[in-house]
């Protein structure tokens, strides 16, 4: 298996950081986002939608939306990243929620401040960002993860997007909860391998324009 990542774009941090947390050590086919290589016939036969990321199997089919490609390299192991429990419900709620509702509500931030697009409305996001953020926050009140008393694919999934808080100026100071939760989740060793993997890939992007 091989995944193919852009791994600046949040949903291809989710799944390098499970590949870095589970020892996996899956090779990375790059896909470069800034010039468009994801809309390259041979990408697109991958993944018809022509987003990133993709888990190739040897066989050449594939698997994509990077939820469902956590869960299936946490079937290569056994791991409290996908427990064999009903907490794996608990973990799916925080998944459609961050997919849902969590995600696009900062997505207009990423729109302005990423990809100049001047017309992202702002303040419907800062509403929409403040009203997910106190479920977070929330939710958050006196437990250390959102599932269980360990990390799970349920932090990892909310907890990408937020690997642009500071250039996308999300609107979440307040959030005292969240912040001491995010604080833990980039602390892992396996978040920080995977920011050395993005940090080099951003050097390469840089260093080609």
């Amino acid at each position: 298996m091989k995944l193919h990542v852009f791994p600046p774009s949040p949903n291809s941090r989710k799944v390098l950081v499970v590949n870095s947390h589970l020892g996996l050590d899956l090779p990375l086919e790059m896909v470069n986002l800034a010039t468009g290589e994801q809309y390259a016939p041979g990408f697109v036969a991958l993944n018809p939608n022509a987003k990133v990321p993709v888990l190739e199997y040897a066989d050449g089919s594939t698997l994509w939306e990077s939820n469902a490609i956590m869960a299936r390299l946490c079937a290569e192991t056994d791991t409290a990243l996908w427990p064999k429990s009903d907490n794996r419900y608990d973990i799916l709620r925080w998944q459609y929620w961050e997919t849902a509702h969590w995600t696009p509500a900062l997505s207009p931030f990423i729109s302005r401040h990423i990809f100049g697009q001047m017309d992202a409305d702002l303040d419907t996001a800062t509403t929409q960002a403040a009203k997910f953020g106190t479920v977070l926050d929330t939710h958050l009140a006196g437990r250390n993860w959102l599932v269980g008393d360990g990390v799970t694919l349920a932090d990892i999934s909310v907890a990408c997007i937020l690997s642009l808080r500071a250039q996308c100026h999300y609107p979440l100071d307040g959030f005292s909860n969240i912040q001491r939760w995010i604080a833990a989740v980039e602390a892992l060793p396996a978040w920080q391998s995977a920011e050395g993997i993005v940090q080099a890939t951003l050097a390469k992007v840089q260093a080609a324009s």
